[in-house]
């Protein structure tokens, strides 16, 4: 059994949480790489309580996109339970959880992350087109059957391929002039993307939007309008507007050129991720310029083994209020570092640091 240094920032419980003021501990955890650990010790309980304090945007949060996920043998960097205790919400880039079923280490894995260390494991996706992910390939068999058959070109099958898809989703008119239609199949493919995430127990959404630079499988169905639709229909099932008392939601979150979305689509995302890669200061400021909910992240792809400039924003501060977050796309590869995910663990202190002083200047305990 190994045991690791964990540095985090613990809020005593005592039956109830007495304090909202955060301290630096050194804590000693016995550690062997997942669900050795009933997760019911003081330890995880004070880890979980401290989570719990994001909520309402009280603190920035630390966020990662996670790559490479494969929890099994001695090699840590591909288990999700190997992350810093602290981090507070994974995007799963290494596959979008919806699409597939999870292997029993997986299983295993996701649970100890999130119901033990209590973090927050979002799918997330390059959506290019009406359907992506979530249409059924049984829709396919006839064509692909037929096309072999009559040899078709490969443009040929993509595109009877492509107006199965429309059809399947009920945009069985292929008129774009028709936008009734075309929302009500958007309305019909946002609930399949929510409902996957509640039968699979997932905490939430990523949509990862780079049109004409992140993919190349566009259709015409999903553009910087018909996006806002699709988001506006997913935000009746997650996101803040779901939850209008604050119950407690699944996150809708948008990541990548944040910029082309409207004010209007605050109240329905709960966090908008720039990705500032190899800048301090972030590129873009939420569509309403609303700090809390803006986290900057940098790209540990590249910049993995220098760090690049997570600490820069971590410490980063806009003019008034505070940032929602920071993290890192791929932030796994920190892991091969020495000690493991050493930038995020600093990254992670200062985010915090610089919001306590931000707190203590407003006269708050």
């Amino acid at each position: 059994m190994k045991t690791l240094k964990k540095l985090l920032y613990i809020i005593p419980l005592l039956g109830a949480m007495i304090t909202s003021c955060t301290d630096v501990e050194n804590i000693e955890v016995e550690h062997i790489g997942g669900y050795n650990t009933l997760g019911d010790s003081e330890y995880y309980a004070n880890l979980r309580a401290y989570k719990e304090t994001a909520k309402n945007y009280g603190r920035p949060v630390a966020f990662g996109w996670f790559s490479n996920w494969a929890p099994s043998g001695v090699m840590r960097k591909g288990y999700l339970s190997s992350v810093p205790d602290s981090m507070d919400i994974i995007s799963m880039w290494s596959g979008a959880p919806g699409r597939y079923e999870i292997t029993e280490a997986q299983k295993a894995d996701k649970e100890f992350a999130q119901k033990v260390k209590g973090i927050k494991l979002l799918e997330v996706s390059l959506l290019s087109h009406l359907g992506k992910g979530r249409t059924p390939e049984y829709i396919y068999d006839e064509i692909e059957k037929q096309a072999a058959e009559e040899g078709w070109s490969d443009s040929e099958l993509a595109a009877a391929k492509k107006y199965a898809r429309w059809d399947f989703w009920g945009f069985k008119s292929h008129n774009f002039d028709n936008t009734e239609e075309l929302n009500q199949a958007l309305a019909k493919y946002a609930k399949a993307l929510c409902d996957s995430l509640f039968v699979s127990e997932w905490d939430g959404f990523d949509i990862d939007w780079e049109p004409g630079a992140g993919f190349s499988d566009s259709d015409g169905t999903l553009n910087n309008t018909t996006i806002q639709v699709l988001v506006k229909e997913m935000g009746k099932y997650i996101g803040p507007k779901s939850d209008p008392e604050g119950k407690g939601h699944k996150l809708l979150c948008i990541d990548g050129y944040i910029n082309y979305f409207s004010e209007e689509m605050e109240e329905y995302v709960d966090y908008w991720i720039t990705q500032s890669y190899g800048h301090g200061t972030p590129d873009y400021t939420s569509p309403g310029n609303i700090p809390e909910k803006l986290i900057i992240t940098e790209n540990f792809e590249s910049f993995a083994t220098s760090g690049g400039k997570l600490l820069q924003q971590a410490a980063w501060m806009p003019a008034e209020g505070y940032k929602g977050g920071v993290g890192a796309y791929r932030f796994d590869n920190d892991y091969d570092n020495t000690p493991d995910y050493k930038w995020m663990r600093q990254a992670i202190q200062i985010n915090q640091q610089v919001f306590n002083e931000w707190k203590a200047n407003q006269g708050k305990k």
